[in-house]
């Protein structure tokens, strides 16, 4: 046993009860490296962190990034994403970044995420809004917005290319669209 081991406070107390019951015995000690239940390295990307404490395996997903790092349009996406949804549920953050990928593409809209959001009148301008890169929040939009430009999450509102906050009365022009639900604090429409 080494010396640190025997000075540890609870081994002392268990060295001392074991004295005085008079069980004394020994444990089995692996002497072997353990082996993973699983096998992480299939799931291990480029903007991943794997930690080893010599026990565990933790991976961090990691998607927290400055803009540097970040695609120029999932940048874009991502700071509408923030803007005007951090504080909705999941479920509604995605509804946003969906709604800008179903305006892609479209001529009245723009070619790209960075055109559709930046397109005066719609969002507001990108480039001015610089939010906190280290929040809980931003690593969301940033997953979200990912997930959204990916196509590969359940459509949360199908065909949505208008929305407004659900305190707002919907002037004539939203009144003249179809109404799509209400996700969170928003209602959307085709």
């Amino acid at each position: 046993m080494s010396a640190k081991l025997a000075q540890h406070p609870l081994m002392i107390a268990a060295m001392i009860i074991a004295a005085a019951t008079g069980a004394m015995g020994f444990a089995a000690i692996p002497t072997s490296e353990p082996t993973l239940a699983y096998e992480m390295t299939a799931q291990i990307t480029a903007d991943d962190r794997v930690v080893d404490d010599g026990i565990d395996q933790v991976m961090f997903k990691e998607a927290v990034a400055s803009s540097s790092q970040l695609d120029k349009q999932l940048e874009c996406m991502a700071k509408v994403v923030m803007h005007e949804a951090a504080n909705q549920p999941r479920s509604g953050q995605l509804a946003v970044a969906q709604l800008i990928m179903n305006r892609v593409g479209q001529d009245r809209f723009g070619e790209s995420v960075c055109e559709v959001v930046n397109q005066p009148g719609q969002f507001f301008r990108t480039a001015s809004y610089n939010p906190s890169r280290t929040s809980a929040r931003w690593a969301t939009a940033v997953e979200v917005s990912r997930q959204a430009m990916a196509g590969n999450a359940e459509q949360v509102v199908p065909g949505a290319v208008f929305y407004h906050a659900a305190y707002q009365t919907p002037n004539r022009f939203f009144r003249t669209r179809e109404r799509i639900s209400m996700v969170g604090d928003h209602v959307f429409y085709r």
